[in-house]
């Protein structure tokens, strides 16, 4: 009996043994029953399993004849380990991985038909591709599977992708994972594509991998050229030009080759002794970074054109993979519209058809190596300045041929109380008056967007500019511009003293000139920043908006008018004038026409919209003030606008305002009893009695005349009345101003 009881428990202990191993290897039970419970729509394998698909490191894939081992490193790339050591597909394990995770059974074959017939027709036993995925263990030790599968043929079936809309194909297939599972089953999606050109199309297609953040270094090296050397201090820096020339580099361009050597995608990956490379590569590029001193680069070789498809192409090699690359020199002649390239990607991409659907979408073309045949040229940045238009502070237009200046400062607005920044400007030592905004503005942006015509000289390394500058003018420039950033907006106090913390920028002075190419004779524009190396020929459109004329700079406004200190206005027709009396508080109006009350006949919404009019009127053109032509049509002016304003005295707040963009240090002497006595405050507890404000009376005349009535575009002369500044008025505009605010 005793014997009976201890081969039992024997027995049991084997059983419990042989479950444990069954679930520490292959994680499920099933091998023990021999059956698994597949319904259509469930996956292949269980939660627990496919919860550990991203931590899979080792894939096994078997056809008839090869066998290839590959693994994940510690930076989650892939590589190939068995029969070659290469780099693996990064789209090829993705797909493995999807596709085990994604896929879902169709249908179920009946087990009569799993024989030897069958299993040829499904392709599950003559084309068949086992897949195996394993995953370290949680507390060390062998790997344990994850999944295992073989693949057969391609279904004639379409499943739906769920979505309601779109079919996915099917595959045949058949898994093992279970026991003695024979069945052979019809299964979403296909991934046999990567499979195409046989276990060695496993190999990455694409000769470098690297993170374009991390790149510092670019060089270019081509046969019979000076080499080409970008480099940069971080990812968010701008690239610079450091050989054959010193330059700013153009970022989109540079990035661009970054990106071109990822997207560069092999035709076909040979094994070293598959390809005749010629002994010197006719370019070489080198990527420097942050992971050390040694380079990461890929020669490639001269173009040649193949036989059998008249394609160009180029051989490649990189030092860290034993494989020759062809890869495509340039893109072919397009030939089929919009379908067929949506088809040939479908086609040609190995990976799940939606995903290729996405990539062909969003326009994810391959590189080719003709599009690393930059010039320094090309890739530098012909941009004159690198100056933001709202990081700007002061700007001061010189010429060294005449006394002339310009200033110009930009008061800050407020985000938060929507009041926009204003600039003013000055001529010569003359006090800052409004600006017109949008010339300011524009002359900004047209240093840093208007590219340059040309780059006409550069100046070797170390070498003295001074000569460069004086054949091209820029000793006696026509234009001295100079710009100042906005100051740093980090301040603290240390040692009383209000200091930024971080040091505020220097100001950068630009040359402009007018002077003759040496090269061809011709007049043209030329400019360079004080320090720089580099001449450029500029472009007019840029050119045009700087001057030393005060009328470029002047606000467009006409007047300043402000509604609420508007207390007469007066419409000078050549019968009678229109004088109409505004009350802005109680929103009221009064008006006489010559000896008529007409103020029964104001039609009230009509006098505001004209004064709002008013307000916002701006010139076409300020003139000169000795512009003969206008000066001779306003001697009969056949309209005119008078406008009273009582205006509160803002003279003090102007002062400081301006003494806020031009600080003065100023000192006072005395004691402070004398400095309190001198401010008027005998009692410094005393209430404080408001003073009354104080206000003033101004007038704002506008008169109008037809200009030149032969012109194609007619408009109208005008004249301030109380400055004698001439302008030009749209003759839209222009009739604006005779606007009837009366119902008769």
């Amino acid at each position: 009996m005793h014997a009976i009881k201890t081969i039992l428990l024997a027995l049991l202990a084997a059983l419990t043994v042989t479950m444990g191993v069954f679930l520490a290897v292959d994680g499920n039970l099933s091998r023990i029953t021999g059956w698994y419970r597949f319904e259509p729509g469930m996956p292949l394998f269980s939660a627990g399993n496919l919860a550990q698909l991203e931590n899979v490191d080792w894939i096994r894939i078997r056809d008839l004849h090869d066998e290839i081992v590959c693994t994940r490193d510690e930076r989650g790339v892939w590589w190939i380990e068995k029969p070659f050591r290469d780099r693996m597909s990064a789209a090829a394990a993705e797909a493995i991985l999807t596709f085990t995770a994604k896929t879902r059974l169709v249908d179920t074959l009946p087990l009569n038909n799993t024989t030897r017939q069958s299993l040829r027709e499904f392709g599950v036993e003559t084309t068949p591709h086992t897949i195996t995925l394993k995953a370290p263990a949680h507390q060390g030790g062998k790997r344990h599977t994850v999944a295992r599968y073989t693949l057969g043929s391609t279904s004639p079936w379409m499943a739906d992708a769920g979505n309601g809309k779109d079919i996915i194909p099917t595959v045949y297939l058949r898994t093992d994972f279970y026991g003695r599972d024979k069945r052979i089953h019809v299964v979403t999606c296909n991934i046999l594509p990567i499979f195409k050109e046989g276990l060695e199309s496993l190999r990455d297609p694409h000769p470098l991998l690297f993170d374009p953040d991390t790149i510092l270094g670019i060089t270019l090296q081509r046969e019979g050229q000076q080499d080409i050397t970008l480099q940069r201090v971080s990812a968010e820096a701008d690239w610079a030009i450091t050989a054959p020339v010193l330059a700013a580099a153009d970022r989109d361009k540079a990035d661009g080759v970054l990106l071109d050597l990822l997207k560069l995608r092999a035709r076909r990956v040979l094994g070293p002794a598959d390809a005749k490379l010629p002994e010197k590569p006719e370019m070489r590029v080198q990527l420097r970074g942050s992971w050390g001193e040694q380079p990461m680069q890929i020669d490639l070789y001269p173009e040649f054109t193949a036989e059998d498809d008249k394609r160009t192409y180029r051989y490649a090699k990189v030092p860290d993979r034993d494989s020759v690359f062809l890869l495509q020199a340039c893109e072919d002649v397009q030939r089929g519209g919009t379908y067929a390239t949506l088809l040939n990607g479908m086609l040609e991409l190995p990976i799940l058809p939606e995903k290729a659907l996405a990539q062909i979408k969003s326009g994810n073309r391959p590189a080719y190596t003709r599009s690393l045949e930059l010039t320094a040229d090309e890739l530098r940045s012909h941009q004159f300045s690198d100056l933001a238009a709202n990081d700007v502070a002061r700007i001061s237009i010189r010429s060294l041929r005449s006394a002339d200046s310009i200033r110009l400062v930009k008061i800050p607005g407020n985000t938060e109380g929507a009041v926009n920044d204003q600039w003013m400007y000055a001529e010569g030592q003359q006090p800052f008056r409004k600006a017109e905004n949008n010339a300011v503005v524009s002359l900004l942006h047209g240093m840093r967007d208007i590219p340059v015509d040309a780059v006409a000289a550069d100046a070797k390394p170390g070498e003295d500019t001074a000569p460069m500058a004086a054949a091209y003018g820029l000793d006696t420039p026509n234009y001295v511009l100079s710009v100042l950033p906005n100051p740093c907006n980090v301040r603290a106090i240390i040692f009383g003293c209000d200091l930024p913390l971080v040091k505020d920028r220097e100001a950068r002075t630009f040359l402009i000139s007018r002077h003759a190419d040496p090269a061809t004779g011709k007049a043209a524009w030329f400019g360079m920043e004080l320090g720089g190396s580099s001449v450029f020929r500029l472009n007019t459109k840029f050119t045009r908006l700087v001057s030393l004329r005060p009328a470029k700079w002047k606000n467009r406004n006409v007047a300043e008018i402000p509604i609420s200190a508007v207390r007469r206005l007066t419409l000078g027709y050549k019968q009678a004038p229109l004088v109409m009396d505004y009350d802005h508080i109680g929103e009221s109006w009064t008006g006489r026409l010559g000896d008529k009350d007409v103020t029964p006949n104001i039609n009230i919404h009509r006098a505001e919209y004209y004064l709002r009019s008013l307000q916002q009127l701006k010139v076409a053109q300020w003139l000169d003030p000795t512009d003969e032509d206008a000066l001779k049509a306003l001697q009969n002016p056949v309209f005119s606008v008078k406008v009273e304003l009582e205006l509160a005295d803002t003279s003090a707040a102007d002062r400081a305002l301006m003494d806020d963009a031009h600080p003065q240090v100023e000192t006072t002497d005395g004691t402070p009893e004398e400095l309190l006595n001198a401010a008027g405050q005998e009692d410094p507890f005393s209430e404080p009695v408001a003073a009354a404000p104080k206000t003033h009376r101004e007038t704002r005349t506008i008169q109008i005349v037809p200009g030149d009535n032969t012109s194609d575009t007619p408009f109208f002369y005008g004249r301030l009345g109380e400055t004698g500044e001439l302008f030009i008025l749209r003759y839209e505009d222009a009739q604006g101003l005779a606007g009837d605010m009366l119902d008769l």
